[in-house]
């Protein structure tokens, strides 16, 4: 932390020196850097009166690098915000948290808002059949569909505005208890038509993964390979059906049948010995190089009175799984019209159809690829020769033989068997739109606004377990339909009373959502095989159903006062009526800012304020937590079946309530060539809507209460300065530094922890009273007094007697530094991303030493020589002698399994060149009088990752988007991409 204090305060005084130093003054005016920025429901404000922090990115800075992700596009460049993707996931679901998490089992998610549309920004995936909190979030495998944030085309977008307090986005009502994400997309603008086309392609390759040994062969702790007499001849086998690499050490004068040898109908193979050596298509070469084709086109035109932009965009991804690909088209159409003096329309609707087949499983699952390459395998596994993976009769061959003449898997699948037989398809269309209608009834200053908003969305996936498979054959389908309406009504009073201003409004809001799931899987196995229907089942085919119907009624107001454009004041407040809470809760807030520069003489500064504000707001429950109700079964007997829900409901559930304030400085010195924005802010969220579990007399699990309180202070800084500017060089930097410390201060009178979820066989992620959100809990080793581990007299370390907390996965704070050089037409720009603190539990590790797959089971020749383990042996009389005693190999490798969870526990911490980009633009005396521009970018992302405490990159340690991360079940390797744009515009 003092290294990175040090390095902050050496950019500022350096920046500072050299602008102060610069002999070329710039002249921007300070209007221009204060500038206007779209708060909350979409109401434009001038930067320097509003009293709570609220930081814009332009959609260029997003499209630079031609991400597909408009979420993930903000990791690294907003202070305060946290995004977590996973590389390789082939467009799952981005992670985003703003100032800390603040519910125990809510939502944490800000609320993403898209031209005054609020977002529905549910995630699903194959572990999770009826919320998004199942199994894939816990590292037991699943599939990560992505969530409704990428249906959002980055080339469409203009600006997007983050707002992360509750000042800020308290007038959003229950949703925004997290804080909002604001896009706005482009319009139709200038006198002529203007086409935009860009056209890009990326390649996608495996960057990191766990590092595995070459030294030893398929086996369990064998020193010689097994001996088999087939046709009267006596051959060298290998433990076909052992799922680990303890076999003997790799020899070329060994030779041996391997797995595939025994299918007649491959000749080449059929009965030839071969060397026992290490193979020559390992691990990597399963993994293909992806590719993703890019293209958006985009024609705009503003005539008189009206304004009109279409765009479409389309996007085909070949992942690095073979057999996987990823197809996204969109279109959109935006209109602006003045129809009178009075009236304006501001309409706008785009329809996103996403098409994924084959998205790799991630976790420890039957199809997780992860599971099968670095926890359990052999190492001498040839993947050349694992690609002819089925034999002309349409069974499998698998390197996991139940024997050498019985060709059905033990363990394992094959892994081109699972990608090519054992594949899920997905399917998501959705159309969101917006007419918004204002009519100015006394001149600019009383007008009428009118809103609606639509989103709607349906989404299908399917997936299937071949017969022949190691796990039961098996077919599920499910689909899934979603749509809201918002509509709204604002009367406007904005005026100027000589030194004073007043902008204000009442509002009024009704919502109505409603969702519903069917769900089937077949029973028993499939009759059939490659019929994939739900009556192909041997037994009765599961069948699900839900539906959720939730309306609010809203009403609200907001009035800002401003004297001499120096002071200001905000108040806001609005009032819901939920039909998730029985009763109304409103949601006051103010704020304010004090513009001092006006008052200071001063040619070195600009602008500068001081804003505060301070918000007590609140969130709804999830439909139908108010009564109990009855959960249809199947009949008995012919007889219609009900039974108790698990879960104990509460009609008297309050919602939850967050208080929260900030303090903050925003200023511009030295001619606008130094930024600096700081932002100190407290929240404490009471009333948490959690389910705690109950004595199971009462005939249930668990029962919906109000309790506990989180709490989270932090503290956001943010530096953009222009350290060199001439007419053909500038060199700009933007830092972003955060830092947030949360707690969960009470629980409850009856409990001082809650299990959030538990990981495959070992550890768990509790919430823990007095403690950070999201305690890893297992067991560690045993210290002396020194911090030297505990050896026992058997040589191996001793573990505490019970589990203990083993850290949070919540990091101690995120950086991001940008640096933008320009020369003549050239643009390089470069992120580097920090992340410090937090920790996850890994589950690859744990199985990858227990099966010795992991190159660490090798080290300094530790299988032929065994080990001393550093630490400290205890004595007869209390004392602690250094540990002499060598160990074998085997015994410690799988005691990271069943003795000491601490050993797979592993800090999150990393830095990355998250992204870099090169730009030339053409000269326009290049260019003919058709085309105004020609710009061509080649970029890359997630170039490096370094200060990795193990292989497994953080970022792909958790995936989904639920509360419960640091759980690395099986992640996929992180990749690196590079690619190339052209743009055109005519």
């Amino acid at each position: 932390m003092n290294k990175l204090t040090k390095s902050i305060l050496a950019v500022v005084l350096s920046s500072s020196f050299v602008m102060i130093s610069a002999q070329k003054m710039d002249t921007t005016k300070a209007k221009e850097i204060e500038g206007v920025v779209v708060t909350a429901l979409g109401i434009k404000r001038d930067q320097k009166a509003i009293g709570y922090a609220a930081q814009e990115i332009k959609g260029d800075l997003i499209t630079a690098s031609r991400q597909t992700s408009a979420v993930g596009a903000l990791s690294g460049n907003i202070a305060g915000v946290q995004v977590t993707t996973s590389s390789a996931s082939m467009g799952g679901s981005a992670r985003i948290v703003l100032r800390g998490i603040g519910s125990i089992n809510g939502e944490n998610r800000p609320l993403i808002v898209v031209d005054g549309i609020p977002f529905n920004n549910a995630n699903f995936n194959t572990g999770s059949t009826l919320n998004n909190s199942g199994t894939t979030a816990r590292g037991a495998g699943g599939v990560d569909y992505g969530d409704a944030s990428s249906d959002i085309n980055p080339d469409d977008i203009e600006s997007v505005v983050v707002l992360k307090g509750g000042p800020a986005a308290a007038l959003y009502g229950a949703r925004a208890i997290n804080g909002a994400i604001v896009y706005t997309t482009k319009k139709g603008k200038g006198g002529k038509t203007q086409i935009v086309l860009n056209s890009g392609v990326s390649f996608e390759s495996i960057y990191k993964m766990p590092r595995l040994q070459n030294e030893y062969g398929q086996g369990s702790e064998q020193s010689a390979l097994p001996t088999q007499i087939i046709n009267g001849k006596t051959y060298n086998i290998a433990e076909y059906t052992v799922d680990e690499s303890w076999g003997p050490k790799y020899n070329p004068n060994i030779k041996y049948l391997p797995w595939y040898a025994f299918d007649p109908e491959f000749k080449d193979d059929y009965m030839k010995e071969v060397p026992w050596v290490a193979p020559q298509h390992d691990v990597d070469s399963f993994f293909k190089t992806g590719v993703t084709y890019n293209n958006n086109i985009s024609i705009s035109r503003a005539f008189e009175k009206t304004g009109i932009r279409f765009s479409y965009g389309n996007v085909k991804t070949e992942g690095i799984f073979p057999n996987s690909s990823l197809k996204k088209n969109s279109m959109n159409i935006n209109i602006t019209s003045q129809l009178s003096d009075r009236l304006k329309l501001d309409a706008g609707i785009t329809y996103n159809l996403t098409e994924g087949f084959n998205r790799p499983e991630q976790g420890y699952g039957n199809n997780s690829v992860a599971q099968k390459f670095f926890q359990f395998g052999p190492r001498s596994l040839d993947f050349a020769k694992a690609r002819d993976y089925k034999l002309e009769n349409g069974k499998q061959r698998t390197w996991n033989r139940i024997a050498w003449d019985n060709a059905n898997p033990k363990y394992s699948d094959n892994p081109y068997w699972t990608v090519f037989e054992n594949y899920t398809t997905d399917k998501r269309q959705r159309v969101y739109g917006n007419a918004t209608l204002t009519y100015n009834l006394i001149g600019k200053s009383l007008y009428a606004v009118g809103n609606l908003y639509g989103d709607i969305y349906s989404f299908s996936n399917d997936g299937r377990v071949a017969v022949g498979s190691q796990a039961q054959s098996s077919y599920f389908i499910t689909k899934r339909n979603f749509s809201e309406y918002n509509y709204e009504l604002r009367l406007h009073f904005d005026h100027r009373f000589g030194d004073f201003s007043i902008n204000s409004f009442v509002g009024t809001n009704m919502r109505q959502s409603k969702s519903d799931m069917l769900y089937g899987k077949t029973n028993g196995g499939l009759v059939i095989p490659n019929f994939y229907n739900l009556k192909n089942g041997y037994g009765v085919s599961t069948v699900l159903q839900n539906f959720a119907d939730r309306r609010v009624y809203s009403l609200y107001e907001s009035v800002s006062l401003g004297y001499k454009d120096t002071f200001f004041i905000d108040a806001t407040n609005r009032t819901d009526w939920s039909s998730t809470i029985p009763q109304s809760y409103n949601y006051p807030s103010i704020s304010g800012s004090f513009v001092f520069s006006n008052l200071i003489k001063a040619n070195w500064l600009n602008f500068a304020k001081l804003r505060g504000g301070w918000a007590n707001i609140a969130s709804d429950a999830d439909p139908y937590q108010l009564v109990n109700v009855y959960d249809v079964s199947l009949p008995f007997l012919g007889l219609p079946r009900f039974s108790n829900t698990n879960a104990s409901k509460n009609r008297n559930l309050l919602n939850e309530r967050k208080i929260t304030s900030e303090i903050g400085l925003d200023a511009n010195m030295f001619n606008n060539r130094l930024g600096i924005n700081f932002t100190y802010y407290t929240s404490k969220v009471k009333d948490q809507i959690i389910e705690l579990p109950v004595d199971g007399g009462t005939g249930r699990d668990t029962k919906v209460i109000n309790v506990g309180e989180m709490a989270n202070k932090g503290i956001e800084l943010t530096l953009n300065g222009k350290i060199l500017k001439s007419e053909n060089f500038s060199w700009d930097v933007n830092l972003n530094f955060s830092k947030n410390n949360n707690k969960l201060v009470t629980l409850s009178p009856d409990a001082k922890n809650l299990l959030l979820a538990n990981a495959p066989f070992r550890v768990g992620v509790y919430a823990v009273e007095g403690m950070r959100y999201g305690q890893i809990y297992g067991t560690d080793y045993t210290y002396d007094d020194k911090g030297n581990k505990v050896i026992g007299a058997n040589g191996y370390y001793v573990p505490t007697s019970t589990p203990v907390y083993l850290g949070s996965y919540l990091p101690d704070y995120n950086a991001g530094l940008r640096n933008t050089i320009r020369y003549k037409n050239f643009t390089l720009s470069a992120l580097i991303d920090r992340q410090k603190g937090g920790k996850y539990f890994s589950t690859t590790h744990m199985f990858g030493m227990y099966s010795g797959m992991l190159e660490k089971t090798t080290a300094n020749n530790m299988r032929e020589v065994g080990l001393v383990l550093p630490g400290v042996v205890k004595q007869t009389d209390g004392s602690y002698i250094q540990n002499t005693k060598n160990i074998d190999a085997y015994t410690y490798a799988i005691s990271h399994y069943n003795v000491v969870d601490a050993a797979n526990v592993f800090d999150s911490s990393y830095w990355k060149l998250r992204e870099v980009t090169l730009t030339y633009t053409l000269p326009k005396g290049l260019l003919n009088n058709a085309i105004q521009d020609i710009s061509i970018t080649a970029f890359a992302r997630n170039l490096f990752t370094w200060g990795l405490a193990w292989d497994i990159d953080p970022e792909t340690a958790s995936y989904a988007s639920g509360n419960v991360q640091g759980l690395e079940g099986g992640s996929l390797p992180s990749t690196r991409t590079y690619g190339l744009n052209i743009q055109f515009k005519f």
